[in-house]
């Protein structure tokens, strides 16, 4: 029993290390400016935000389309075998999403609708896509954005995009979508915890 606690609150206190040095890292990176700060509030103010099944389809192609730009950008300059594989994976995994998203929309005759949410997504992705492009230090770089999108956007799927959801296949796509981003998160944080 001891034991057993002793591990859970290890991986607790192993996990929340990981999140603080991934925003920590992420803050120390990027100096905000004005018009972050405004973002940062307006993503805030975002949590109340009512969202319709068109908007959350969006949000969804958002992050979908946001990954997909993102490992193919880095993919080119990685250099270590792990990050190289993560990132294909990235492309796999999120353009298979992409098109049971599609598949769904079209079905349900939903058509994805912009966001306040949506759009600071997009505004993220393209940030992360110039700092890559930039980067001399692409692998580090790369996961350690990997590691913030992906706790942006399961922060996003928990508190907006599940509970705003009213369709019930859409919210079972979400559920699934959420495992996924859970697992992809979990693998981020390993291989940044690998390479300190």
């Amino acid at each position: 029993m001891n034991a057993i606690t002793m591990k859970k609150m290890i991986h607790c206190v192993a996990v929340s290390s990981v999140l603080s040095f991934a925003a920590s890292q992420s803050m120390a990176m990027e100096p905000e400016s004005k018009s972050d700060g405004k973002n940062h509030s307006q993503m805030s103010h975002d949590a109340h935000e009512r969202l319709t099944d068109s908007q959350v389809i969006k949000v969804v192609s958002t992050a979908n389309n946001g990954e997909i730009m993102q490992s193919k950008t880095a993919m080119p300059k990685l250099k270590m075998e792990e990050t190289r594989k993560y990132a294909q994976m990235m492309i796999n995994d999120h353009t298979a999403n992409e098109k049971k998203g599609q598949a769904l929309a079209k079905r349900l005759k939903l058509t994805p609708q912009v966001s306040t949410i949506s759009t600071a997504l997009q505004n993220d992705s393209n940030k992360m896509v110039n700092k890559l492009n930039q980067s001399s230090t692409v692998d580090k770089d790369y996961m350690m954005s990997q590691v913030e999108v992906h706790r942006k956007v399961l922060m996003t799927i928990d508190k907006q995009l599940i509970p705003n959801a009213k369709n019930s296949e859409l919210k079972n796509m979400l559920t699934q979508t959420r495992t996924a981003v859970a697992k992809h998160l979990e693998m981020a944080q390993q291989i940044v915890a690998k390479m300190k």
